[in-house]
């Protein structure tokens, strides 16, 4: 089952993954960044071609949520997964469901805080005005 990881970008996921990653690794070695790579985004490259999903159209993607989630839960094991999808319905085609998640770690974080971390990494100064 499905462990979401779910924050809006530049919100704190991949802090939020170190430390699960951390925690998660069993053989107790010094946290590396390596070991982020674990917890693997949704969706990805890799399930739409092993799907037979043409990535270049939304409505595909979109119509096959589910099914690449039932695919990623055939191992029948805990899968976390970072996701900035919404947990929302598109052309009746929910994002996930019941049947596929285990739970939801959502990640909030204050917009001021965001737009200056989006700032940041894409090294563009704001210009904002503001009153005091």
């Amino acid at each position: 089952m499905i462990v979401w990881i779910a924050s809006y970008p530049k919100s704190g996921n991949t802090w939020v993954r170190s430390f699960l990653s951390d925690y998660l690794n069993k053989s107790k070695t010094d946290f590396d960044f390596s070991m982020l790579q674990k917890i693997e985004r949704f969706p990805r490259k890799e399930l739409y071609d092993n799907l037979k999903i043409n990535y270049n159209n939304f409505f595909e993607i979109v119509s096959n949520w589910i099914n690449m989630q039932s695919y990623l839960n055939l191992k029948d094991e805990t899968i976390y997964l970072k996701t900035h999808n919404a947990m929302c319905t598109i052309n009746e085609h929910p994002f996930t469901n019941k049947n596929n998640t285990l739970g939801v770690i959502y990640v909030v974080r204050d917009p001021r805080d965001v737009i200056l971390s989006y700032s940041n990494h894409l090294t563009k100064i704001l210009k904002i005005p503001f009153r005091l």
